[in-house]
């Protein structure tokens, strides 16, 4: 999703070439790492990209902080990641209630050009998307910059918590007249069209050891206005085994400008949590995080409140 920036959370594993989140840089989703990377490990949490990122935008799902170490002659990569989380949550909006969804994200990259297959399916509820999207991630010293398009499908939606939050919000308000009402219901769809094509763009620096700071945009074609930008932090400490077990802390901030709502422009929401990995072998990684969204002025226009949520999967990197 780029998801979601990225489309952003800018996330998948750090490559000699970052990759992107098929979600789309703004999203969380699985976790992978690269047998490219020999004590660098690849994170896969959040949307952001990674000059490594392990998941990072280019790897919209979390990120590695260390150079990739690519085998001689090695030119390409593939990566695949299966898990599940308590909630779905798309910059900020939930999609599925408390049922939460299975996830499954495959990537194959080719030097610096990413392409990623995204899926999810609600459990206990209605929730399906599809995700495809390439990038190309572009540096310049410490700093890379990561062009990409996402196309989004999304034919069934699992809206129970979001629909318990607009309920609560509109007993809050009291009655809107008739024509409210319609604009409110139009914004509340304008945020799961069935289709989506976007166009994102991450820029960021890994100058610095241990945090990746980042900036993701977000443009969807199909709802002009319709854009998303999300600042945020990604880190990487290592806990055990040089590098085996990781934890990556992340933190960003979200603004609505027409992509979840056109009724209020601004402050979207601010995110943040952590992801532990563990990288078993050279092929095997396994990861559990925990995320909380604050929802600000315009997911609360849209009756969306805060949510906590957990996730936890397996990946598989060549």
């Amino acid at each position: 999703m780029i998801y979601r920036l990225l489309p952003l959370s800018i996330a998948g594993a750090l490559f000699a070439a970052p990759s992107l989140h098929a979600h789309g840089p703004g999203h969380h989703h699985g976790h992978e790492e690269s047998e490219l990377v020999e004590q660098a490990v690849v994170d896969g949490a959040q949307p952001v990209v990674r000059s490594q990122t392990s998941s990072a935008a280019v790897s919209p799902s979390g990120k590695s902080f260390q150079t990739p170490l690519p085998e001689s002659g090695r030119i390409w990569g593939a990566s695949l990641t299966a898990g599940w989380e308590s909630r779905h949550i798309h910059y900020g909006v939930d999609e599925t209630g408390n049922g939460g969804a299975y996830t499954t994200e495959l990537t194959v990259w080719i030097q610096n050009l990413a392409l990623g297959f995204w899926s999810g399916f609600g459990t206990g509820n209605d929730f399906q998307e599809f995700d495809f999207t390439a990038s190309y991630q572009v540096n310049a010293g410490p700093v890379f910059l990561i062009p990409g398009y996402n196309f989004r499908y999304s034919p069934g939606h699992g809206h129970a918590a979001h629909d318990d939050h607009a309920e609560e919000h509109h007993e809050e308000e009291g009655h809107h007249d008739e024509s409210d009402h319609e604009e409110h219901s139009d914004q509340h769809h304008h945020a799961h069209k069935t289709y989506g094509h976007e166009l994102f763009l991450v820029l960021g620096t890994d100058a610095i050891p241990y945090v990746t700071p980042s900036t993701v945009f977000v443009w969807d074609l199909n709802n002009t206005p319709g854009a998303y930008l999300e600042f945020r932090l990604d880190g990487e400490i290592p806990i055990y085994g040089n590098g085996a077990v990781t934890l990556e802390p992340y933190a960003l901030l979200g603004l609505n400008f027409g992509y979840n709502t056109r009724d209020r422009y601004g402050w979207n929401n601010f995110q943040f949590g952590t992801v532990a990995n563990w990288r078993i072998n050279r092929i095997v990684s396994v990861y559990a995080g925990i995320n909380y969204s604050l929802a600000m002025t315009a997911l609360r226009a849209i009756g969306q409140g805060n949510e906590v949520w957990a996730n936890v999967g397996v990946s598989f990197t060549y």
